[in-house]
Order: C-alpha cells, then structure tokens, then sequence
C-alpha cells in the first residue's frame, strides 16, 4: 500500500548519495575550502542548509576524535592534517586572514567538543594553535572564538600556560619593526591583555610563568628605541591586573634600564678620554700659551728648515752636510709619514664622531624608555579624593621600589638617571620621603660599629650617604622642618664619630703599643697635637664614612643654607641682609667637624668644598678659605708623612673616585623625563649678590685666599669643569668649548 500525500510531505528530504560522499571526502582529505554549493536542481537552501550543518558539524567532531585517538595508536597521518589546518602566519601563509578565518572557524566548534583530551600527545597540535597569529585576524567574533578555544585548553590543562605565554608575549613588540601593521598594534595589544587578564583571574597560579616569560623576553639594550618601549608599555599594563607578578616584572624594568643607563655613562667616559687625549696632545705639541700663531705653522710647513739648520750646526763642528740625494729622501719620508699621520687623524675624527652620534641615540633611548615608566607611575599615583591620601596600591607599589633601589640602584656606581623614579615617588607623599631618608640614614649606619658585624660595606655606606645628601640638597618639596632634622642627625653623626675617633687615638698612646705613636700607619701624635693635617691618603678607606658623610652635610648646605637660618628677628631670610643671620641649632658643631684633625675639606670633592667655603664665608656662617690654602700648599700625592699614594689599595682609591664625582641626583638632562622632575627639583641659586660677586667672593673671602696664584687659579677652575662635564648626560666637549662656565652652573 503506497503512503497517502500527506505522508509523503511529513518525511524529511534525503540528501542524495553522492552528495554524502562529496562532504565525507572532503573533510577526509582536510580540504579547507567549504563546501561546495548545492546544485541547481537541488532542493531549496532553506530546506536543506540544516541538515547540511548538522551533517557536517557532526563529521568534523567525529574526525577530530579519531585523528586524536590515532595519534595515541601510532597513526600521526590524519592528526598532522588537523595540526594544518590551524597553522597560519600573516607573513608566509598564502591564505588571507578573512579565508583563514571562514575555514578555521568549524574546526574551532569541533576542537571545543574534545578539548578535555589535549595531553601531552598533542604538543604539536596545541602549541600551533598558541603560535598561530589569531590575533591579526579582522572578525571579531572569530577573535572571540579562538580565544575561547585558548582558555577552555588553559582550564582543562594548566600545564600548557608555559608554552602558551610565549606566544602572547611575543606580540607584546608588534608595531615597533617596519614589516608591522602599526594601525592594527593597538588592536592587537588590547587583544593580547584581555586574554591575558582572563587567564590570570582564571588561573591565579599563572603568574609565574608570566613573569618568567617577561623577564626572557625583554629586548636587548641594543634594540631600537620604538621596540623598547612598546615592550616595557605592555610589561606594565600587565601589572595593572597581575598584582602578584609586580614585584619580579619591576625589577626586571629597573634593570634594564640601569643597564641603558650605565651604557651612556661609560660612552660618555670614553668620549671625554678622547677628547682630553687631544687636549693634551695639542697642548704638548704647541705649548700651553700658544694660541693662532702663524710662524710655526710656516716654519713646519718648510722641508728644509729642519735640514738648512742641522747643516748649520754641523758646519761650526766640521762635519759634512750630506749629498743632495740624502736630503730628498729624508724630506721624502718625513712628508709620507705626515700622510700617514694626517690619515689616522682623519679615521680617529671619524670614529669620534660615530661614537658621539651613537651616544646621542643611545640617551634618547634611555629618555624614551624612562618617560614610559614616569608616565606609568603618574598615572597610578593620584590622590583618593575621599580619604585624601595615597591608595593603599600605591603606598606597597613604593615599597616595592624602594626595596628595589636598595638592592639594584644604590649599589651601581655609575646609575645617573635610574634613581629618578624614586625621587619622583618621594614627592608624592611626605612619609615616602621621610620613609627613604630613614633607610638611607640606616644604611650609613652607627658612627661606632663592630666590622665583625657591620653587614654593610663602605661602599654601600659611602652610597647611602651620597643619596642622602644629594636628595635633601635637591628635594624642592622637602618642608624645612625635615632638612634641619636630616642636617641635625648628619652633625651628630660626625660629632660622635670625632669623639671615637679620639678616644681610639688617645687609648693608643697611651698603650703604648707604637712608640712612635702610630695606628695602621697614621702619625696620630701629629693629627691631635700640630696644625690640621691630612690623613686622607693614608687611611682614607677607614674614614670613608665621615667623609661621605661630612660632604653631604656641605653639599645640603650650599644649597638648603635657607632653610637652616632666619632673620634677626625671627622672620624668613633677607638675601640682602646676611649680616645678622641666626643659625638653627642642628648646626651646631659642624665647626669642629670641619676644623677637625681629619680635615674633611682636602678628603671631599674639592668643588664641593670650594662652594661650600664660598657660601658659608658669603653668608658669615665660617670663614675656611685658610684651611683650603693650607690644604694647597700640602703635597698633593701623599699622606701626612710625605709618602706615595702608589701604595694606596684599589679600593682606597675607588672609595676616592666615587666621593669625589657621585651625585646621584645632579640635574637631569633628558628632555622628555625631566618634565616629570622640572616641577619638584631644587635649582642652584646664588646667594644674594651678582655673577660677578659669586665669583670673586667677599672681601673676607679675598683676604683668607691671599694673592693667589692667578694659574693656580685657572687650574681650579678647569679642573670644576672637568667634572661638571664628566657628569654631564651630553656628549662631552673639550673643555675649550665651555668658556665661561662656572661651579654654580653645575649646581
């Protein structure tokens, strides 16, 4: 009995057979074009598209599985297919993203269905879909979905977040190289952190290899500028949500950049030794007062002015002159030679140059580099408008940085820009300064202190004392209040140390135990009964500390002798009236530290102790200008008994270089970075008189001086130069080409 009509139009219509085995096979073959479209005799789409979904969606599903399942039997063939299909490159793949996209997108559906069974055996298929480059791709919604595959992969097997940050992370420098799509890298990076940030609120325990992944990928110092900072802007995006990674992901920026950092300083150097090579070179060659003289030029340029002379000599003494041929040859290898000599000077001009051109590039990178970080800490150091203080993140975010400046900065040597970013904290909050100048006062430690016990050496003190000093003298948003305290604790310091110090001495003589009266080489006898003497050269590195310190009281001096006076009659200071100044008593003592047997005016750097006896003379606080005659007239290269400074030990005389030029926070000449310093940084400023009377100092000054030599004078004065441009960001000029500066402008 054949079914009635009705019948017939309730039954779905059947696909024909061929038309099975044409999607059976293609997905068979892992053919990634779609399939083909129904004929035209066909049945109409609405009818049919469903079931061709269904039928399709179901193969795909089932295939993955087998494919999954061989693999784990020996049979990789059809495994390796579905590996194909989700590897994709922008640059060598020849498909386009929006043809990658619509034939990737059903392998997506089926892969979700078996993503619990992704275990080791699937390496390769699960670090391609991590290396695939999803993330250039145009569908957002095809952008969604993949990133649903990573995280569904990520949450069934945690075990693979060390392969898969590799493969973020590398996209964290995308837009910074020619071959990039820099309108698409903002897209890209907002891609990247979102899926990022749900995998760490996902996974907690992924921070790990986050920060492990950040640390590895951070580009060489010797990478572009663009490359450096598009890394180090998402490095710290990522610790807008990964809190738990900051502090290893901050120290690897501070790193980096003191690394830059350092870089410059000793381009510089090496510059500044070729430029002062040159000087000394010329001033060998010419004479140091010959200036544009033409008759020697004349005369060298003369090929027989040497001979016609040296024929002259030899005729008083009978000798023969030579024959003509001899003269031509000898004229003809000297002018060889000067060929010779003119080329090297030419390559040595040449090479200079390069390096000069390298070192400007190598400063605006480090100016690019820190002005993404300052921009960074801007931002997260607002004021809660409510409790009017810092947030709470804020506050543990500068401890992080302080505990970092203590391990990485403090003990670098030549780190002239890096420390910034403490500095600029510090001004954002009164106890963040109050909390660095107490852990750097910690750091320098009791003036009496077993060495047994002492876990800090003198370098890290010498250090801590230069930060110290250097940041009051600087610090414009430090309230007087605080540099008087700092100056008081400072003295007091200095002040017990003497005491020690004679109490050592005294003990000693009265032992017995030299009869010279001598301790560790020191004629102690001379220092306590004689005029002030030096004992700098010969134990130097055993009072490195009260030097240091004693500099840092100067130097906070010359530039804070404001805040440590008042008016006669209580108000603030008249620069005009200087006269009847009153000192605040947490400057009481320092006389006797610098009038002491140590005599730390010839120990610290002479241009600090030069301002220091200029301003203390112009403002009538103490008259020194004899101390620093005396210090003159004693020899320069040896101790208080006339010896060599030959036999001072390298660390005796690095603990010297470093006294003698670190100022950690001498003016910064980025022009990006200091935008974020110009506003909260302390200027030199002269005190109340004219150029020309900072110059010449008073009258008292004059008479304490005496008729100095007016050479002796020039040296002084280059020798300040010297330094000032030694600490100098800018490639270094010969000092000829600075006329006119002065100490105050280094201030």
């Amino acid at each position: 009995m054949e079914p009635s009509n009705a019948t017939k139009a309730r039954r779905p219509i059947k696909q024909p057979v061929s038309r099975r085995k044409h999607i059976v096979a293609a997905a068979a073959d892992q053919s990634t074009e779609a399939a083909a479209p129904p004929p035209a005799t066909a049945a109409p789409a609405a009818e049919e598209t469903p079931d061709l979904v269904i039928d399709k969606s179901v193969f795909l599903r089932k295939f993955t599985e087998n494919a999954l399942q061989q693999v784990k039997e020996g049979n990789p063939e059809e495994y390796y297919k579905l590996v194909k299909v989700f590897a994709y490159s922008r640059t060598a793949s020849h498909l386009a993203p929006e043809k990658y996209e619509e034939e990737v997108t059903p392998w997506i559906s089926a892969l979700s269905s078996n993503v619990s069974a992704l275990g080791i055996y699937y390496r390769d298929l699960v670090t391609t879909i991590f290396n695939s480059d999803w993330v250039t791709c145009n569908d957002e919604r095809f952008v969604h979905r993949y990133t649903t595959l990573i995280l569904q992969i990520l949450s069934a097997h945690p075990a693979w977040i060390p392969q898969a940050m590799p493969a973020m992370v590398r996209w964290f420098t995308y837009g910074g190289r020619k071959t990039d799509n820099n309108a698409l890298a903002s897209l890209v990076h907002d891609r990247l952190h979102s899926l990022i940030k749900e995998i760490y609120r996902t996974i907690p325990t992924c921070g790990a290899s986050l920060a492990a992944e950040l640390v590895k990928s951070c580009p060489f110092k010797k990478a572009k500028s663009n490359v450096q900072v598009l890394f180090i802007q998402n490095v710290l995006r990522c610790l807008e949500y990964a809190i738990g990674v900051r502090r290893e992901v901050l120290r690897m920026v501070l790193n980096h950049v003191i690394q830059i950092d350092v870089e410059v300083q000793v381009e510089l150097e090496d510059l500044d030794s070729d430029d002062e090579a040159d000087a000394d070179e010329a001033i060998e060659d010419e004479g140091i007062f010959h200036f544009e003289d033409d008759e020697p030029e004349a005369a060298d340029s003369a090929p027989g002015a040497g001979k016609i002379s040296a024929g002259a000599e030899n005729s008083d003494t009978g000798e023969s002159d030579g024959d003509e041929s001899d003269a031509e040859s000898d004229s003809s290898s000297d002018s060889e030679s000067d060929w010779e000599s003119s080329d090297g000077d030419i390559d040595d001009e040449v090479n200079l140059e390069k390096a000069r051109i390298n070192a400007k590039k190598t400063v605006a990178k480090l100016d690019a580099v820190m002005s993404t970080i300052f921009a960074w800490l801007e931002k997260h150091c607002q004021i809660d408008l409510e409790t009017k203080e810092m947030p709470e993140s804020t506050s543990k975010m500068y401890l992080q940085f302080l505990d970092l400046f203590i391990t990485i900065v403090l003990p670098t040597f030549k780190s002239r820009y890096t420390q910034f970013f403490l500095f600029y904290l510090c001004a954002q909050d009164p106890q963040y300064a109050d909390l660095f100048l107490g852990t750097m006062m910690g750091n320098v430690g009791e003036p009496v202190r077993n060495a047994a016990q002492d876990r800090v050496s003198n370098v890290e003190k010498l250090a801590a004392a230069s930060y110290l000093g250097s940041f009051v003298a600087r610090a414009k948003f430090l309230p007087v209040r605080i540099v008087r305290n700092v100056i008081g604790v400072l003295v007091q310091w200095a002040n017990a140390y003497l005491d020690w110090h004679e109490e050592q001495v005294q003990k000693q003589l009265l032992e017995g135990e030299d009869a010279r009266g001598r301790l560790r080489g020191v004629n102690y006898s001379h220092a306590l009964g004689g005029p002030a003497s030096s004992v700098l050269y010969s134990d130097f590195e055993r009072h490195t500390v009260f030097y240091a310190v004693t500099q840092a009281i100067l130097y906070v001096y010359c530039f804070r002798w404001r805040d440590l006076a008042e008016a006669s009659g209580g108000g603030p200071v008249v620069e005009s009236e200087l006269d009847s100044l009153r000192w605040c008593p947490e400057v009481e003592g320092l006389q006797r530290v610098v009038f002491s047997k140590l005599n730390p005016l010839r120990a610290c750097s002479s241009s600090v102790a030069q301002q220091f006896a200029l301003v203390a003379s112009q403002t009538n606080f103490m008259f020194c200008y004899s101390l620093l005659q005396q210090n003159r007239r004693k020899p320069q290269d040896g101790d208080a008994n006339g010896s060599s400074t030959k036999n001072a030990s390298n660390n005796d005389q690095a603990l010297r270089a470093e006294l003698d030029t670190f100022f950690p926070f001498d003016p910064i000449s980025l022009p990006i970075s200091r935008q974020f310093i110009d506003s909260i940084y302390l200027v030199w400023q002269d005190v109340g008189a004219s150029a020309s009377d900072d110059e010449d100092g008073d009258g008292s000054g004059d008479e304490a001086h005496g008729n100095r030599n007016e050479d002796e004078d020039d040296a002084n004065e280059a020798g300040v130069v010297g330094q000032m441009v030694a600490m100098s960001i800018s490639p270094v000029m010969p000092l000829s080409a600075l006329p006119g500066q002065t100490f105050s402008s280094k201030f």
